[in-house]
């Protein structure tokens, strides 16, 4: 039985109407040297069941080959940026055949001269496309400037800046998890007075543009909400656990009667770890990203919610996105892709945990 969905091949056409691979190709681009009787029958399979022109073929016929930038931070096992690295290589891995190439610039999200390089490396190698986490945006919008006036498409990941020439942006709404934060953790509830909100150390380098846009929806929340409520904004370690240890006791010794804690960062498991370690019952922790180690914390108690996002598909559309551009001239569906923010507690976290 013929199939009437409009998905057939060259070959398929072929085979449907008994000639040869050369022959379709012939009556597709009208060319001469097919009898009317032969063309009338070609088309009227191609009619029936359609024709779908292999354009990846059509492309690797002429040998083009492409080279995709990625700027991320270095990352250990576990971290966020471990789940990005995942869906930029997956991409990769599943366009092999396409001639795409794959260079990673890696830098030290602490330090700007590292971002610079990373920078620097780019403009050198006058990629084809770039896929970029811009925690330096100044730098990063200069760059993306540069690369624009070279027609080269981008995509973010994680924030964008807005003024700037993008193809396409995969990521979190960052303003709106921010206020969804403020409703899991206090609600409208007159009861609490105050949240802590624990950051990390950048030192001299700006703070993360997501975690500013959480923070501001968060505030909004409470704005809207719980006015009489505030938010004490303190920092902590990304490496240092006795340091973090020192923290949280000193706070906590300070503060006795804050019970509600929230990160906006990736690192809720840093404050977990000592909640675990002293035994502290009495306290509701929010924080984000499906990291292993947030999840385990999540499932044994100590941190109550996560709202995240599934990073490693995000980061896989984007360079999906760019590889569709570069071989196809297919632009995205639309520029802004959010994802879906999905709240993850002890009781639903088994349908997410994978150990690695």
């Amino acid at each position: 039985m013929i199939e009437t969905e409009k998905t057939a091949t060259m070959e398929e056409i072929a085979r449907t109407a008994g000639v040869s691979i050369g022959t379709v190709d012939r009556v597709v681009h009208n060319r001469e040297g097919v009898s009317e009787k032969t063309r009338k029958r070609v088309l009227s399979v191609i009619d029936e069941i359609g024709y779908k022109p292999n354009i990846y073929a059509s492309i690797l016929s002429r040998k083009k080959a492409f080279c995709i930038v990625a700027i991320i931070p270095y990352f250990q096992t576990g971290e966020y940026w471990e789940l990005v690295y995942r869906g930029i290589t997956r991409a990769i891995r599943q366009s092999q055949g396409l001639n795409v190439d794959l260079k990673i610039f890696y830098y030290n999200q602490f330090e700007l001269e590292s971002f610079r390089a990373a920078c620097s490396n780019t403009l050198d190698t006058r990629p084809d496309a770039l896929f970029i986490a811009p925690i330096y945006k100044e730098e990063a919008i200069r760059l993306v400037r540069q690369l624009s006036t070279l027609s080269i498409p981008v995509a973010y990941i994680d924030t964008k800046p807005e003024n700037t020439d993008y193809l396409a942006y995969f990521g979190m709404p960052l303003f709106e998890s921010g206020y969804l934060a403020a409703d899991l953790l206090v609600g409208g509830d007159p009861s609490v007075r105050e949240v802590v909100s624990f950051n990390i150390d950048r030192g001299e380098a700006p703070p993360n543009d997501s975690t500013l846009n959480r923070h501001k929806g968060f505030l909004a929340y409470l704005k809207d909400h719980n006015p009489e409520c505030r938010l004490t904004d303190y920092t902590m370690s990304p490496f240092d656990f006795l340091q973090n240890m020192k923290i949280f006791d000193r706070f906590f010794e300070e503060h006795p009667d804050v019970r509600h804690i929230i990160t906006f960062n990736s690192r809720a498991h840093l404050i977990s770890d000592w909640m675990e370690i002293r035994g502290v019952k009495n306290k509701k922790l929010l924080g984000f990203d499906m990291l292993q180690a947030n999840m385990r914390a999540l499932k044994n108690g100590t941190i109550s919610t996560l709202i995240a996002e599934r990073t490693d598909k995000e980061a896989f559309k984007a360079i999906k996105a760019l590889i569709d551009f570069l071989v196809l001239r297919q632009k995205p569906a639309q520029r802004d892709n959010y994802s879906s923010l999905d709240i993850l507690t002890r009781y639903n976290v088994d349908f997410y945990l994978v150990e690695d």
